[in-house]
């Protein structure tokens, strides 16, 4: 299946999964208010974050060393049976342990149950993701939009039910999104084992290979993550949960844009793990440039449309999300060429790398917000995403151009040669075998 076509699907599905949860954002703006809503995103951010912990990076290493064929695959899956086995019930202990402590500081305004409640997540998320970077590292795209997409649909489903016929709360919508997330599981796992039979003797070095390169993975995406999140933490030690519920709004409108990027980088990633350098070295620029200039296209689209939008589809009350909405939205463009050139990075095999990228963008990130955000509230938390934006992109683009020997020129600007790409896409699209289901 070509670039072109797994791209376009991947692409559709994003608009999908962005469309279920931009429904899902309006729906609990809508009947939580803003307080609810900062409530709801900063629990499940949390679990989120202890999710993507208990990872460890493995998915990661997954798709690489499929792809690479380093190993047979029925071993790595094995192994990747076993290390998710050992790596949930561990992570779900430690969670377990620090309940109490978030039930008294952070969340105290919810029930006890809910934040126990929130572990079911942790092995239904947990496995959903495993089969899904096992069926990237195949190549099997199709089956891993179709997952992806059934997660948010489902959530969003439940979300409709229970908030609008059975249980108007934070509990309603914590219960919609675990609850949500179950079909998904039951497909990947169903197609992953109706594809590959796990080898019980997957033996110690697939483990510690997987291990090796997780662990260097790991770092950069709890980095990266905690980085994109990290002004909701600081905004609410110093503000209300109303604060939070409306920048959260901003943030959600303004990266709305990334599924442009995500889309074509998770393909770019499957793509550079089984290709030579000499070829990514080659496509990877393409894809950058025209990546970054549809992005940019769309962010003025966006910036004409958000002033009326937010307040129309969220409420009066997030009416103050418009003005950090437009410190964001240049940084998010700005984000896009990151996205793109650190999936290649990653599949060169140096996440290393991209960590050192995260981490500089997560430190000015933190340290604008803790500046700015005591006295400009949204405004400050703002700026701080933004500085981290536009430090981890500059880091990521020299690693790139260090590493293919490209030009700066060759990732960020558009070239009429490029459009011979745009001509035949439709094409392309066409000519293509159907996807493999």
């Amino acid at each position: 299946m070509s670039f072109v076509r797994q791209g376009a699907g991947t692409l559709i599905s994003r608009v999908i999964v962005y469309g279920a949860a931009f429904l899902a954002n309006i729906l609990i703006a809508r009947l939580l208010g803003p307080a609810g809503k900062g409530q709801v995103s900063l629990i499940i951010f949390t679990v989120t974050v202890v999710i993507d912990l208990a990872a460890l990076g493995i998915p990661s290493a997954l798709v690489f060393f499929v792809g690479q064929r380093l190993y047979e695959v029925r071993r790595l899956v094995g192994a990747g049976v076993v290390l998710y086995a050992v790596l949930t019930a561990a992570f779900s202990l430690l969670y377990l342990l620090v309940v109490p402590h978030l039930h008294g500081t952070l969340f105290s305004e919810l029930p006890l149950w809910l934040l126990y409640f929130v572990l079911v997540a942790f092995p239904i998320t947990s496995a959903t993701r495993y089969a899904q970077h096992i069926a990237l590292g195949l190549r099997q795209v199709f089956r891993f939009n179709v997952v992806t997409v059934l997660d948010r649909v489902g959530v969003l489903v439940l979300l409709l039910v229970i908030l609008c016929g059975l249980e108007r709360s934070v509990a309603g919508v914590v219960t919609a999104e675990v609850l949500g997330r179950l079909l998904a599981c039951a497909v990947a796992l169903y197609w992953l084992f109706s594809t590959v039979k796990p080898a019980l003797g997957f033996g110690g070095r697939v483990v510690a290979a997987l291990l090796n390169y997780g662990l260097r993975a790991h770092l950069m995406l709890m980095i990266a993550l905690v980085s994109y999140r990290v002004g909701l933490y600081v905004l609410r030690y110093f503000h209300d949960d109303a604060t939070v519920g409306q920048y959260s709004i901003a943030l959600n409108v303004a990266e709305v844009l990334l599924f442009i990027p995500n889309s074509f980088g998770v393909i770019l990633f499957s793509r550079t793990s089984g290709s030579s350098k000499e070829e990514a070295d080659r496509f990877t620029p393409i894809a950058a440039r025209n990546v970054l200039l549809v992005t940019l296209v769309a962010a003025g689209v966006l910036a004409v449309a958000a002033p009326v939008l937010v307040p129309l589809v969220f409420g009066r009350d997030f009416t103050p999300a418009v003005a950090p909405f437009f410190v964001l939205l240049p940084g998010v463009v700005v984000f896009a060429l990151y996205r793109v050139l650190s999936y290649d990075i990653i599949g060169r095999g140096f996440p290393l790398r991209v960590s050192v990228a995260s981490a500089a963008g997560l430190l000015a990130n933190l340290a604008v917000a803790i500046i700015l955000v005591p006295a400009l509230g949204a405004m400050g938390a703002a700026w701080g995403n933004f500085a981290g934006y536009v430090v981890t992109t500059i880091i990521i683009t020299c690693i790139f151009l260090r590493l293919s020997q490209n030009r700066l020129v060759d990732v960020l600007f558009w070239r009429r040669g490029d459009f011979r790409h745009y001509r035949g896409i439709l094409t392309k699209l066409r000519a293509s075998p159907p996807p493999e289901e």
